[in-house]
């Protein structure tokens, strides 16, 4: 069984979205995404699913896409996918791959959610994923707002599995028996955020076994810290 009702207590809480909204999940085929669909069937959510295809892993790219428009299918849920040629993007824009793949998604997903009358756009992200863009943004410099990492909310972006760490998403999906696909660009060290995920924080967690819970604590102290400036400054451009 999965945890409904901490997943339905943690949109509550953080007034992601409400009962009669329409949902756009990203969906990638993954551990994350596909738990996050699960969550969102099981719950009784209104949700339809969106993937994107970057054509950059060959037979693997294809494979996602076939499993994940399967899933829609097997939910009777509605199924968007698109395909990108990201490097040839990534090299007009004079940006990186990863860069050029977010831009890709985001925007697509604002695209169908407008066409489509979603509410707001799901995203699969998790207290490890909040960790990990603390770290990297310290690591490369950054102001308060750096600091809580990835926020629950977001203008249209809602990330409903922050609640949980990468450890118990693992778990839930041993026990549930959920089907995914493995992304083998997970296990590369040529991306930032995997070498930070990868090489530091196992040691990290050598130093505090506790380390996702200590972050969400801190993440959100930082996030309490820059509210309260937020409030500082409005009133000193006020007075």
């Amino acid at each position: 069984m999965l945890p409904i009702q901490n997943f339905k207590d943690f949109i509550n809480h953080n007034s992601l979205f409400a009962q009669s909204n329409k949902i756009l999940l990203a969906v990638s085929g993954g551990k994350d995404s596909v738990l996050m669909v699960h969550f969102f069937k099981l719950a009784g959510f209104d949700f339809g699913i969106a993937h994107c295809n970057f054509n950059l892993r060959a037979d693997e790219s294809q494979r996602d896409e076939n499993f994940v428009r399967m899933l829609a299918n097997s939910l009777e849920v509605p199924f968007y996918v698109t395909n990108f040629k990201t490097k040839s993007y990534a090299a007009t824009h004079k940006i990186s791959t990863q860069m050029a793949a977010r831009d890709l998604r985001y925007n697509w997903f604002e695209e169908i959610r407008q066409s489509e009358n979603y509410d707001f756009i799901a995203l699969a992200q998790h207290q490890d994923d909040a960790m990990e863009t603390v770290l990297l943004n310290l690591t490369r410099g950054t102001g308060i707002a750096g600091l809580h990492g990835i926020l629950p909310k977001r203008d249209k972006l809602i990330r409903p599995l922050l609640f949980l760490s990468r450890e118990q998403i693992n778990e839930l999906i041993v026990k549930n028996d959920i089907d995914f696909v493995e992304d083998s660009s997970n296990l590369s060290v040529d991306y930032a955020r995997n070498k930070i995920r990868l090489k530091v924080i196992p040691h990290l967690k050598e130093i505090n076994p506790n380390l996702e819970q200590t972050f969400e604590q801190n993440i959100q102290r930082f996030s309490e810290t820059e509210l309260v400036l937020q409030n500082v400054v409005s009133e000193l451009r006020g007075a």
